[in-house]
């Protein structure tokens, strides 16, 4: 079964929010936002201070927030547990920012997917940040780092409605459910995010796993067909009906979707980087090189594409080239990630000066 799941979804128990708006703000973080951006002037300086006040530490007057993907939180969860994933906090950035006069709008960082398996399920994971439009210089983006980035050169955007994020919120909770075994809390869920916004194919997407998990196969079939229409290059979708089709003996349309799904894919970037590490984790080395190139072809400025190649050509003995890769990755690296090759490369050297003991 394929499952593409926006945001980051991990195991998580929840139920539905019936006293209100997940995405609302309390008065208290209203009141803290205030506070924190009381004695600066200028918007972006307000935008800083309220971004670093998240991040610093309690004791040094902020709210220490930390990443926690355990569940998809509401803006007032977040606000409770200091702990957020990035949809919840990019939910608590915009309710903060709102809160001082300053509009921040939703975006989803379409440079930063990520597949991944889990058990038996790949997923792909999407990226929620906040954009703030400075013009007519340039729009500054908060993401989960306490410092503001410029738009140009690290992110490609696409700018989100409120209602869709609503429905991303209710999908991740869907899942979040179905993965706890909950399936009428998945169900429930997942019936809210399409409410919220019915043109979003993740929605339904997510509608059609759940129904298929409880054996609604009939009904599954009807809401992949909608995410198809919503998005017919929903590759999640066009995979799910794959596998529906042929499990039941509908060979010949299944042969379709998958015919349709290879085409999808095989434009994707970050899914030949997924088939990379999968054949890099089982050994295959020659595999994992073919799909590691053709990602980098589709897109030479991903750092963790060469990271990637890298580790390919050390397996395969090349250190110069591992050497040459890390170099790359370092090169489109954003500021604060390249410390992390600096210390790989450091490592690799190493080797090749004979300092350290290889197998």
């Amino acid at each position: 079964m394929f499952l593409r799941a926006v945001m980051v979804l991990i195991l998580g128990a929840g139920m539905l929010w019936a006293s209100g708006d997940p995405l609302a703000a309390p008065e208290e973080i209203k009141t803290f936002a205030r506070r924190a951006t009381a004695n600066q002037t200028g918007t972006k300086a307000k935008l800083q201070s309220l971004l670093e006040a998240v991040f610093r530490p309690a004791e040094d007057g902020g709210l220490g927030m930390t990443y926690d993907n355990s569940h998809t939180r509401t803006v007032s969860e977040v606000w409770q547990d200091r702990k957020a994933n990035c949809l919840s906090l990019t939910a608590f950035y915009v309710a903060a920012c709102d809160s001082i006069g300053i509009q921040a709008r939703f975006a989803e960082a379409l440079n930063t997917n990520r597949w991944r398996r889990v058990g038996s399920v790949v997923r792909l994971e999407r990226h929620l940040v906040a954009l703030i439009p400075m013009l007519p210089v340039e729009d500054l983006v908060a993401d989960f780092l306490p410092q503001l980035r410029k738009r140009v050169g690290v992110y490609r955007v696409a700018i989100l409605d409120v209602q869709r994020v609503r429905s991303l919120f209710y999908a991740n909770r869907a899942v979040e459910e179905m993965d706890a075994g909950s399936l009428s809390g998945a169900l429930e869920s997942a019936k809210v995010s399409i409410t919220s916004d019915a043109s979003l194919s993740v929605g339904w997407n997510i509608y059609g796993v759940v129904l298929k998990a409880n054996g609604q196969s009939q009904e599954a079939e009807v809401a992949f067909r909608k995410a198809l229409l919503c998005d017919p290059k929903d590759s999640s979708a066009i995979g799910n009906m794959e596998t529906l089709m042929r499990e039941q003996g509908r060979i010949e349309e299944a042969f379709r979707y998958r015919v349709m799904e290879n085409d999808v894919r095989k434009k994707d970037p970050y899914f030949n980087a997924f088939l990379a590490e999968e054949a890099l984790g089982q050994g295959n080395t020659g595999d994992a090189q073919k799909w590691i190139k053709k990602a980098i072809k589709l897109l030479p400025y991903e750092p963790e594409f060469f990271l990637t190649q890298a580790r390919v050509n050390i397996m395969l003995g090349k250190t110069e080239s591992a050497v040459k890769d890390l170099e790359e990755a370092q090169r489109w690296a954003v500021p604060g990630e390249r410390d992390k090759y600096d210390s790989k490369l450091s490592a690799i050297r190493k080797v090749q000066k004979g300092e350290v003991e290889t197998k």
